[in-house]
């Protein structure tokens, strides 16, 4: 599986990351631009509204066009919004909040993608090793795009020349993936999805193909998990919105301490202790997850230089190691493999709603600290640490109180044969960058893929 192809595939997304993370200095730009953080919230926030809606439709079109078409047309579409903000002179301008869903929507879908189509390379039982090295590609960019904006912003005063430089650089490292992911071949998998013409299957691919997206989502999306990867993700979409403005009230310009220390530790736990926490079940991942997420914005709280950014970088990089693999593989175990890439669009795309409704939020919680006298970022880091406690208990509740009955004994003698030997879908792991893999467990239903299936414990 990993051949030449596979790591053109890795180098690619690799460039495309640290293009993203470059633009983790977009708050100096909407700053530059005479916008503080209450709007940079809402340019933020606002930029998420099209691309959640829009993501449904990148889902189906992923399974019914193929992953390395859309990978190839997002590319350049990434590539294109980071051009359009060269032209974009006022943060009250509508262009800024179009260019912003543009961007958003195209880098998510060739995260999608890119995802959709090294999964589909690996068998069953060694789903979480490829995914989980193909996703080491997005730390790799954060790795080194955050001192490459560092560099960039070591001017003391932001210029419009700079502003520039940063979207054009961007948008050179997205056009240097193109050649790369164009080397990758189609799965065989897609290519047959795409090509055949057979009679009765093309009928019911016909058919598979226009049951409406929301149907599908209704019978399998699972509720509570949703819930919680939406408060998870307005966690761990925090620091890379807001945190250039907090460094700024010391008069510093560094972050690259916190991002690089984000990403090794994220890198290092994924490689060595993922798998014995998958033994734990993901639900309860999830909520060691987001009680570590809790304390990463406690821990903002005593820093006053860019050095004592590295502890929070340690713990959010604890939390975002488990947290994303877990929320994604579990959701998107609960829907049948055929519709694998509205899946994982999906639960993508419920990480990101977090940014959605959480960035408005935490630039209104600025300007009320500011307007009752109240230190603006500790008041707004522990209101948030306060909100992310308050939906692990309660999600915590949830599962205990679901637990006892999340299993039904069915009589040996009453089973039907084929029932007992049916396998079920093990929970896909997904991330941004890392993945957790599933083991097959029986099932009581002969159909498993007619109805959502309980997602189980992974055991590595």
């Amino acid at each position: 599986m990993y051949d030449f192809s596979f790591w053109c595939a890795y180098a690619s997304y690799t460039l495309v990351s640290i293009a993203a993370t470059l633009l983790c200095r977009y708050a100096d730009f909407v700053s530059f631009l005479g916008g503080d953080e209450f709007h940079l919230g809402w340019i933020v926030g606002v930029g998420m509204v099209g691309s959640l809606v829009a993501r449904f439709a990148v889902g189906r079109g992923i399974d019914r066009y193929g992953a390395k078409r859309v990978w190839l047309i997002s590319t350049l579409g990434t590539m294109a919004a980071c051009c359009v903000h060269v032209w974009i002179a006022d943060y009250r301008s509508p262009w800024i909040y179009a260019a912003r869903v543009i961007y958003v929507l195209m880098l998510a879908t060739v995260y999608s993608s890119s995802l959709t189509l090294m999964s589909a390379r690996a068998p069953r039982g060694r789903l979480a090793e490829v995914i989980g090295i193909f996703g080491s590609a997005g730390f790799a960019g954060v790795i080194l795009g955050a001192p490459l904006a560092d560099w960039l912003f070591s001017g003391a005063v932001p210029t419009r020349q700079l502003m520039d430089e940063m979207f054009l650089i961007a948008a050179g490292l997205c056009a240097l993936s193109l050649p790369l992911a164009w080397i990758v071949p189609s799965g065989n998998e897609e290519q047959a999805a795409i090509a055949s013409s057979g009679g009765a299957s093309r009928g019911r691919r016909r058919k598979a193909r226009v049951e409406p997206i929301f149907t599908t989502l209704r019978r399998y999306s699972p509720g509570p998990l949703i819930a919680i990867g939406i408060v998870a993700g307005a966690g761990l979409n925090i620091p890379q919105t807001f945190l250039p403005r907090y460094v700024a009230d010391f008069q510093q310009n560094v972050i690259s301490s916190f991002f690089v220390v984000y990403a090794l530790t994220a890198l290092v736990v994924r490689a060595v202790l993922l798998r014995r926490l998958q033994r734990l079940g993901m639900e309860r991942i999830i909520i060691g997850g987001m009680g570590l997420l809790t304390l990463a914005f406690l821990l903002f709280l005593p820093v006053r230089d860019p050095m004592g950014l590295l502890l929070p970088g340690l713990v959010f990089g604890l939390a975002h190691a488990v947290l994303f693999p877990a929320i994604v593989g579990l959701g998107s175990g609960a829907f049948p493999k055929r519709h694998r890439g509205l899946a994982t669009t999906l639960m993508l795309a419920v990480l990101d709603a977090g940014l959605f409704v959480g960035a408005p939020m935490v630039g209104a919680l600025l300007r009320a600290a500011e307007s009752l006298g109240l230190p603006r970022y500790p008041a707004m880091f522990f209101s948030v640490a306060v909100a992310m406690l308050i939906a692990d208990g309660l999600y915590a509740r949830f599962h205990r109180r679901r637990r006892p009955r999340g299993r039904r004994r069915v009589p040996v003698a009453a089973t039907p044969v084929f029932a007992q030997s049916a396998p079920t879908i093990p929970p896909s792991a997904v991330l941004e960058p890392g993945r957790l893999g599933g083991g097959p467990a029986p099932s009581p239903s002969p159909l498993p893929e007619a109805q959502p299936v309980e997602p189980v414990a992974l055991s590595g």
